[in-house]
């Protein structure tokens, strides 16, 4: 199962993994799941951080190439296909962020591990939490 991880999912799940609830946690630690990260999770992460909201984030960034080796998650690229999907999405949530990453699970046919409730608006999306 392709599986791709919210920006604070990806971040509890090295920090803070019980924060994770059971099922989302067993997709992210079962071993026929396929991790994805977007790349717009680490820059999501840098610029919370240089605004100040997300203070840790800093050396979490640091060691980001680490943290993706030590969950075996492979980096999801933006694709031409992925942006014209986000923007033409017939959702009211305008977070650029969480748009892309509701684009790409759809486009990679991917479970999307997230807390974020808004998420549940969106016809189409699987999700997990």
């Amino acid at each position: 199962m392709r599986v791709l991880l919210d920006t604070h999912v990806l971040y509890w799940a090295v920090r803070s993994p019980k924060r994770i609830p059971t099922e989302a946690s067993e997709l992210i630690t079962d071993p026929a799941s396929e991790l994805l990260v977007s790349v717009v999770t680490p820059w999501e992460m840098g610029i919370k951080h240089r605004k100040g909201r997300f203070p840790d984030a800093g050396p979490f960034l640091g060691a980001f190439t680490q943290h993706m080796a030590h969950l075996r998650a492979r980096e999801l690229p933006i694709t031409g296909e992925h942006s014209l999907f986000a923007g033409q999405l017939e959702w009211a949530h305008r977070d650029p962020f969480d748009r892309m990453l509701a684009a790409q699970a759809i486009i990679e046919n991917a479970v999307l591990v997230s807390a974020d409730g808004a998420f549940a608006s969106l016809g189409g999306l699987r999700t997990a939490w």
